[in-house]
């Protein structure tokens, strides 16, 4: 029925083995999408940012989700499959600043060895990617799962900052040990606050310019792609 209209959120779900079990992502797809409008819009711009790549990089993060369309946590869902989904949108962001020649990086298969996201050259020169999802706290999944009465605050707790800083800190060593001779690191930051529509988004960026500010230079550039208060989520 929204083949057309979606067709590479269709060649997804063509590769699910199982698409009645519960644990397929795609579960009902045709379904869902005529019974839920904001599902739809959710769909719309997940589309969108696929449509973006090209015909290499489409096929590179197909296989690699491909394992994981399946894969569903018990608390988390399909957080795995959306953080590797979120990489398309770094892909368009390269793009959008004139990079050319971008590229998935294929996963290392030596063991404790993690490469970064996407290569690419900006002016000549090389540039490297990695994309990280600060994704809500283990507490607030939680009730979310369970339905739960929970509090939200407009300030950001420590646990975040902490989060953060670690995700910078990783994604700079993955980076760097993977070509020490990359003129320009970039982390994207995709961010999902416990607050489910982003109601205090202002109050949150504000907080986050203020610790990034007070870290001074981390030796790369660190991007945030934070979702626009009372609309969807990057997940």
């Amino acid at each position: 029925m929204y083949r057309r209209e979606f067709p590479r959120i269709y060649e997804l779900s063509d590769l699910v083995r199982e698409p009645e079990s519960e644990k397929a992502y795609f579960r009902n797809l045709d379904k869902s999408l005529a019974e839920w409008p904001m599902k739809r819009e959710h769909y719309h711009e997940l589309e969108a940012q696929l449509q973006g790549l090209d015909a290499r990089a489409w096929a590179d993060l197909k296989a690699e989700v491909a394992p994981l369309l399946m894969a569903k946590d018990p608390v988390r869902g399909w957080q795995p499959l959306i953080d590797v989904l979120n990489q398309a949108r770094a892909f368009n962001y390269l793009q959008k600043i004139g990079c050319t020649g971008i590229r998935f990086i294929p996963r290392s298969r030596t063991k404790r060895q993690r490469t970064p996201d996407l290569a690419a050259k900006l002016d000549s020169a090389k540039l490297l990617c990695e994309v990280k999802t600060v994704n809500i706290s283990k507490g607030e999944a939680e009730r979310r799962l369970t339905g739960g009465v929970g509090t939200i605050t407009d300030v950001l707790p420590p646990e975040f900052f902490r989060k953060l800083d670690h995700d910078i800190a990783q994604a700079k060593e993955q980076m760097t040990a993977y070509d020490p001779e990359a003129t320009r690191r970039v982390v994207y930051v995709i961010i999902n606050f416990d607050d489910l529509l982003h109601e205090y988004v202002d109050r949150y960026k504000t907080q986050i310019d203020d610790h990034m500010r007070g870290q001074g230079a981390t030796g790369v550039d660190v991007v945030f792609d934070i979702k626009a208060a009372f609309s969807a989520a990057r997940s």
